[in-house]
């Protein structure tokens, strides 16, 4: 007896009605309960199931989709279950599958259109609220196996990930910052030397996944601990990120004041030395300016838990590639994108019984009544992106 599941989305934010309707998100299952055959499933969300997530909505806001919080494109569901008693699952990019688990056929499904080259997309929060939070991930996949000895264990990939961080805590302390920085350009600029303005016009800093790992003190996403939360580590990145940015502004322009003959001296120099009396307080104040009060806010809007690992009370094994949490520790509502789970399987079977082609695999989507008016407020920043464009 051997099983596996491969499901793309699990979500809290079903009500039992809505979830009766949406059968179709079972993912794709394997079950081999008599050894005469390995059963294999690979099976992209059908018609059913993407009207189904496009149409899923808290309060009026829109849950997937072109207007969703979380938009999903290249996506795959598959799962085998063997005559050996061994299993394994997969769900994600289906560019990832040969890495994940050797399987190339995974046929892909869409859900959104996500940004040009990424696999899923999230957006929370609105520039006119404390913190907003724009994810994009380039991949993201995850597989499981349980061997005919019964061992479980999950592998995940999440790449290319890029956070776009805005809101009311950050634009002000980007604005007290991009004041004198442009004086100084302006200085700059009338002498024939060009430097781009590091800070964003639209008070906003974008992360890359690198950054996020040089905070956390690692080199690769794998030297994280499962279940760890990535936006643990987006203030300390934005603050080094901003002050790197900001610095290596001042030292070109600092360079710059000897190949300028006379002017340079007599007027970039000091022009320097003006901006960097305000700007260097500013840099060395962030870590209690910006940092702390970014983290709390953070913290109060979501969070990003990547390489979850389940060990289900039915003794299945689940590796979630990325949990998305909102509100305090995910206590307004979760989803979990790409899911993989095997098990429990009872080894190899000495007896044909019977050989059904599908059976459901024990587990579901866990009920949470609440939390559609923090989402709606959480989201007008999707909508005004959709309606500006």
């Amino acid at each position: 007896m051997s099983q596996a599941n491969g499901r793309l989305v699990t979500t809290s934010l079903l009500s039992s009605d809505v979830l009766d309707s949406l059968v179709a998100l079972k993912g794709a299952t394997a079950v081999d309960s008599d050894g005469s055959g390995d059963v294999t499933s690979d099976t992209p969300l059908d018609a059913s199931a993407i009207a189904g997530l496009v149409g899923l909505q808290a309060g009026t806001t829109n849950l997937f989709g072109d207007n969703g919080i979380i938009q999903l494109g290249a996506v795959g569901q598959y799962a085998q279950a063997n005559d050996d008693g061994s299993s394994s699952a997969f769900s994600g990019a289906v560019s990832q599958a040969p890495s994940l688990i050797g399987v190339s056929t995974v046929t892909p499904s869409n859900v959104g259109a996500p940004t040009a080259d990424s696999t899923a997309e999230i957006a929370l929060g609105s520039t006119t609220d404390p913190v907003s939070l724009d994810v994009t991930l380039g991949a993201l996949a995850a597989s499981a196996q349980e061997t005919a000895a019964g061992d479980q264990s999950g592998q995940y990939t999440l790449a290319d990930a890029g956070i776009t961080v805005g809101g009311s805590v950050l634009s002000p302390v980007l604005a007290s910052l991009n004041t004198p920085l442009q004086t100084l350009l302006g200085v700059a600029s009338g002498l024939g030397v060009n430097v781009a303005d590091p800070i964003s016009s639209d008070g906003t800093v974008t992360l890359t996944l690198q950054d996020l790992l040089d905070a956390a003190g690692v080199t690769s996403i794998n030297d994280l601990p499962p279940g760890t939360n990535l936006l643990t580590y987006v203030p300390a990145a934005v603050v080094t990120v901003v002050t790197n940015a900001v610095n290596g502004v001042l030292t070109t322009l600092q360079n710059a004041v000897s190949t300028i003959p006379v002017l340079g001296p007599t007027v970039l120099a000091p022009a320097i030395a003006t901006a960097q009396a305000v700007i260097n307080p500013i840099l060395s104040g962030l870590t209690g300016t910006l940092e702390g009060p970014l983290g709390a806010a953070i913290t109060a809007l979501a969070q990003l838990a990547v390489n979850v690992q389940t060990h289900n009370s039915d003794g299945s094994f689940t590796e979630t590639a990325l949990r998305v949490g909102v509100g305090p520790n995910g206590s307004l509502a979760s989803v979990d994108l790409a899911n993989a789970t095997v098990g429990p399987n009872a080894g190899p079977v000495a007896v044909p019984l019977i050989n059904p082609s599908s059976a459901g695999i024990a587990g579901g989507v866990a009920l949470l009544g609440g939390g559609a008016w923090f989402l709606a407020g959480l989201l007008r920043r999707r909508r005004l992106l959709a309606t500006a464009a």
